[in-house]
């Protein structure tokens, strides 16, 4: 019975560890979104590789962001993985994957996959 409990104890830990990493679209929908920095390794710092991001976004609703630098909507959609949040920008043309780490309310930092791998950037809230 004793082994059964902490592997309870264990599971509740882990399922509550993972709770607080989801990142939703209402917490990125509102104002502004400038790039501020680079963002690596969860650090902020450096300087910002985020071709088309690099002039800001405004997201829209659950569904469309703004790309600024871009001019036009697109769609986005965000997910959980193995490695944490992620989130896709769909171009008609193209698709860019990132890893979006939530800092607090008013900045997010991203980190390039697949083949944007080297691209990263951090955002804080213009309100």
């Amino acid at each position: 019975m004793k082994i059964s409990r902490q592997l309870l104890l264990f599971m509740i830990i882990i399922v509550m560890g993972g709770c607080g990493n989801v990142i939703t679209e209402d917490q990125l929908i509102g104002g502004t979104w400038l790039v501020t920095n680079g963002y690596e390794d969860g650090e902020i710092g450096g300087d910002p590789v985020c071709p088309g991001y690099e002039e800001g976004m405004e997201f829209i609703d659950e569904e469309k962001v703004y790309v600024f630098a871009e001019e036009k909507e697109i769609s986005y959609s965000l997910s959980e993985s193995d490695e944490g949040m992620e989130i896709t920008f769909f171009y008609p043309n193209d698709i860019d994957f990132y890893k979006i780490t939530m800092e607090n309310e008013d900045a997010f930092g991203l980190n390039g996959s697949g083949m944007s791998k080297t691209r990263n950037c951090y955002f804080e809230r213009e309100k």
